[in-house]
């Protein structure tokens, strides 16, 4: 997420048993959640199967749409990163508006400092950094130093379309890249080398 707003926005979860559900940006903060088309989209890509019962991670969560999306759709359980403390005490009030039984934590910090003390792998993982940072140079070598990623599961990347094409990266196999207005998507599966 990025600040490129300068007014709060407001975004909705775009199915499962929160369908419709709007999610809304602290006052204080200005961010570009990604769209609902887009998180629509995605979810459509991957398939049911891919949430269902899963593990998900949603780095550099801003809002946490995408991991709430996920929990939406019957993720068992969902971690999100996010460095900016008003963003991520939204995220926790959310989530205990929507799910208190839920299996979540909102983890405050860097991606690149946090992942390593998380526990376990992840089967989804959503990455959608500040468009004009680096860190897209180097999550997913994070993802591989860090084994954050189950073998065969899949990570989403979002990023700006003007951007270029993501490396490939040892490790992963690259599903599909897709376009919508200024964002484009590549989806990767992490394999054997991955492990």
């Amino acid at each position: 997420m990025s600040a490129m707003r300068t007014v709060p926005v407001t975004t909705r979860i775009s199915g499962g048993v929160h369908r419709g559900r709007v999610v809304r940006t602290p006052k204080s903060v200005n961010l570009r959640p990604t769209t609902e088309r887009v998180r629509a989209a995605v979810f459509s890509i991957i398939g049911a199967d891919s949430v269902a019962e899963k593990r998900v991670l949603d780095l550099y969560a801003g809002t946490g749409a995408f991991g709430i999306d996920a929990l939406s759709r019957g993720a068992s359980r969902v971690d999100f990163i996010e460095h900016n403390p008003v963003l991520c005490r939204a995220i926790r009030e959310l989530m205990n508006e929507l799910a208190p039984d839920a299996k979540t934590n909102v983890h405050q910090g860097k991606v690149h400092r946090t992942l390593p003390n998380l526990k376990g792998q992840y089967d989804l993982v959503f990455a959608d950094p500040p468009y004009d940072s680096k860190e897209m140079d180097r999550v997913l070598n994070d993802l591989i130093r860090c084994r954050t990623v189950a073998d065969g599961g899949t990570v989403v990347l979002e990023y700006r379309a003007n951007y270029g094409s993501i490396d490939a990266v040892a490790g992963f196999r690259r599903l599909t890249d897709r376009r919508y207005g200024s964002a484009a998507i590549t989806i990767l599966e992490a394999g054997d080398a991955h492990a």
